[in-house]
């Protein structure tokens, strides 16, 4: 954790523990308990350089002693049994990390760990949330929808929490009456203890779910048993047509169990497969009982939905392999507004500000930066094309894992003067970025994940105009649709997609072509206006 978001957290903290010192108290118990070591560090990021040459003299020696002490436990347990417990809960033996530690119950922390393994498994059980009375609910309020997610603007800007924004101001637009609830907990069990329980972000209800009271449940089991207990009340008070819960299981199982409370319809979104993008970080974790459990929870859910709503024909083609027939299965795409189909963003001067010249051809991506996107792949292309005498600049912008191993692939490969990573940058220099790309590029890996996902980047792009040049996986290929809006290269292969951004570099008659048959793909099918209309025809049909 960097010094900067060390303070700012800090400062939330603090903000917090002002307006409800007895749940902030709480809360900083429950991280110091679980993590004595880290809370020591991130406090003494925070402190201003000022002040810590003066809390040094009396709190650095206390803190020492307590770290040392900390660690001369935790390294007495490393080696045995709470190491092992760990190596098999990621990689997803849950049952045999509880094992390992039941005969070491002497020790409170080892209980604790045991509490939350146990928590965690329950969470993906048959039955994770214990069933309760019905609730007597009034008259509906017509076209009310309470959308169940896991988190949101204005706390965590990502891609999930976009696409919720964007529906759900698209709805509103629509005449429908959005409303939006985060997990249980959120985003105060993060470290925002200053947020609010209510706020209305461009006139949309969100509503959340923030800790009053009692114990603070550090597991998911007993943080969805909370959440289900809020919804309910929420949903007595507010009394949606339907509730329209968005991936994953948890927000699915809180959904389920308020629809026994309430009689109130329940849509479950469908935005991923959580354990196919787990299990893409590590292969040996496929099959695991984590995995198994984790696609039959989801399953049963799907299942269970009064409708599923997904992003791809290749998303609904797994969901009817899980037991769901087509028929109740919708398609709302990954989207875009429909002015960003006439915007003009000034991509010339993000271009300045980094370096790049006029007549200079940019291939890149604004994207997370993880391993599955397969940027690795295009440095590897970079680096032939500039081999052949026919360099392009790649610009890769944002942030994630896979970075600084990209740093250090540029480097290797003497990239330097020619591929820019500047990290993480806000929404709207986001959308200066794309516009400052000549060819978007999506070389994902094939992984199932990837096989099965399509992404929200290569949309904006082709809205924007942009060619794009995509992994030949069935969920990208459907992004392109018709011939001439996109170019796809088999994934994994520098040496063919420097073959295809070649074809492109010299020929900007072509890279206009693309451009504007993307951008007539996604006008067709992919503006978030006209998925507004899908979802209410879904919400109708649930409701007549």
């Amino acid at each position: 954790m960097s010094a900067k978001s060390a303070r700012a957290g800090m400062g939330g903290l603090l903000r917090g523990f002002v307006k409800n010192p007895v749940v902030v108290s709480r809360i900083v118990v429950s991280k110091v308990k679980s993590d004595p070591v880290r809370v020591a560090q991130a406090a003494a990021e925070a402190m201003p350089s000022g002040m810590r040459p003066i809390i040094g003299r009396v709190a650095w020696p206390a803190a020492r002693y307590a770290r040392v002490t900390v660690r001369k436990i935790v390294r007495r347990m490393a080696d045995g049994p709470l190491e092992a417990a760990k190596v098999h809960f990621e990689a997803g033996r849950m049952t045999q990390a509880i094992k390992v530690l039941q005969p070491h119950t002497r020790w409170p922390f080892i209980r604790r760990r045991i509490a939350y393994y146990e928590g965690e498994m329950a969470a993906i059980g048959p039955a994770p949330i214990p069933p309760k009375p019905k609730v007597i609910m009034g008259s509906r309020e017509e076209g009310r929808v309470l959308h169940l997610v896991t988190n949101a603007l204005p706390y965590t800007q990502a891609g999930y929490t976009v696409r919720t924004h964007r529906i759900v101001t698209a709805q509103r637009n629509a005449g429908l009456d959005p409303h939006v609830v985060t997990s249980w907990g959120w985003p105060m069990l993060q470290g925002h203890t200053d947020a609010t329980s209510y706020e209305e972000i461009d006139e949309i209800p969100y509503h959340r779910l923030l800790p009053n009271g009692g114990d603070l449940p550090f597991e998911s089991r007993g943080r969805m048993i909370r959440g289900a207990a809020q919804v309910t009340e929420l949903v007595r008070r507010l009394r949606p047509q339907v509730l329209h819960a968005a991936t994953d299981h948890r927000n699915g199982s809180v959904a389920l169990a308020v629809r026994e409370r309430t009689n109130t319809p329940f849509v479950y979104e469908v935005r991923g497969f959580l354990e196919e993008t787990w299990t893409s970080r590590d292969p040996k974790r496929i099959g695991s009982e984590r995995h198994i459990m984790q696609r039959d929870r989801e399953a049963h859910i799907m299942r269970e939905a009064d409708a599923v709503v997904t992003l791809a024909e290749t998303m609904a083609a797994e969901i009817v392999e899980r037991g769901v027939p087509r028929e109740r299965i919708h398609l709302a795409p990954n989207a875009v507004d429909d002015a960003l189909l006439t915007a003009d963003y000034d991509g010339a001067a993000f271009r300045r500000q980094y370096g790049i010249g006029d007549r200079e051809v940019v291939i890149g991506s604004v994207s997370s930066i993880v391993g599955y996107e397969g940027f690795a792949t295009l440095l590897n292309a970079a680096a032939l094309l500039r081999d052949a005498g026919t360099p392009v600049r790649v610009l890769l912008v944002g942030d994630g894992a896979e970075r600084p191993n990209l740093l250090q692939q540029v480097e290797r490969l003497r990239l330097g003067d020619i591929a820019i990573l500047p990290g993480r940058v806000g929404p709207d220099e986001a959308l200066q970025a794309q516009a400052a790309i000549d060819i978007f590029a999506c070389p994902r890996e094939d992984l199932r994940v990837c096989r099965l996902v399509t992404p929200l980047k290569p949309v904006e792009a082709m809205a924007l105009g942009k060619p794009v040049v995509l992994s030949d996986l069935p969920a990208l290929s459907e992004l392109v649709g018709g011939e001439g809006a996109g170019m796809l290269v088999p994934a994994g292969d520098p040496a063919a997609l420097a073959d295809a951004v070649a074809a492109l570099r010299d020929d900007p008659e072509r890279r206009r072509e693309m451009g504007e048959a993307g951008k007539a793909e996604v006008a067709a099918k992919r503006t978030w206006s006209s998925l507004a209309r899908t979802y209410r025809a879904i919400y109708q049909s649930l409701t007549s």
